[in-house]
């Protein structure tokens, strides 16, 4: 081989190789690139779940319209803990409606929620303020009839709801501060209203229709003057 052969290839493996400043450079662009998708991917699972929460909340929609049809427009109670009064939490009474579509224990718990969690079951809770539980109260009424309802379109019914605490709670409210409400789905919440239909709404849409009680109702006119920050 002659020696002008011999420095062609030498000239071409020299070519051939990487030097360790393109392989940074290599590395660095995968690396921008991972960070560009993965979160991405990441939002885009997180619609996907929120969809199947969506779709969730509109079955209770429908379990709590047959349930009020069979209970003479009442809603059912909003907590656990006073089932020696009579009171059935709704997400107990739940199970005694029929469903032709999916079985309750099938739409207990939001899926972005883990199934490791153990509050998991209060992913889900119900609007505090539409009924008074305190037999002090002036506005004492545990239950709420839905025909005393002024604005079904704009009222809140059971929505996203924080996990977590020592105790499980299957009630909640909006608060300016210690919000019951979880903004799990990409920084936004689904709610259930009182004419059945489910919005997914951003964590400062919520805010902002709520403060005022107006236009999204959490209290009803009937229930007192409304505090956003008890």
């Amino acid at each position: 081989m002659s020696r002008k052969t011999e420095k062609r290839r030498s000239t071409c493996d020299a070519r051939a190789a990487f030097t360790l400043v393109e392989v940074l450079i290599v590395i660095s662009i995968i690396a921008l690139l991972m960070a560009i998708v993965i979160p991405s991917v990441a939002r885009a699972r997180e619609n996907a779940r929120s969809v199947i929460c969506r779709t969730v909340l509109v079955e209770w929609g429908r379990m709590m319209m047959i349930y009020a049809e069979q209970h003479r427009d009442y809603l059912p109670y909003e907590d656990r803990g006073e089932e020696h009064m009579g009171r059935i939490c709704w997400f107990d009474a739940i199970n005694w409606t029929p469903t032709s579509t999916v079985a309750p224990e099938r739409i207990k718990a939001c899926p972005t929620v883990l199934r490791s969690d153990p509050n998991r079951e209060e992913s889900y809770r119900m609007n505090s303020k539409l009924a008074e539980t305190n037999q002090t109260s002036p506005c004492y009424q545990p239950y709420r009839r839905l025909s005393t309802l002024r604005h079904p379109e704009r009222t809140v019914l059971l929505f996203d709801g924080d996990v977590g605490g020592d105790n499980i709670s299957f009630k909640g409210r909006w608060r300016q501060r210690n919000d019951d409400v979880n903004y799990r789905h990409n920084v936004a919440a689904n709610l259930l209203f009182t004419d059945w239909h489910v919005q997914n709404m951003r964590e400062h849409v919520v805010a902002r229709q709520s403060v005022a009680n107006h236009p999204l109702i959490w209290q009803p006119e009937d229930m007192g003057p409304w505090d956003p920050e008890p």
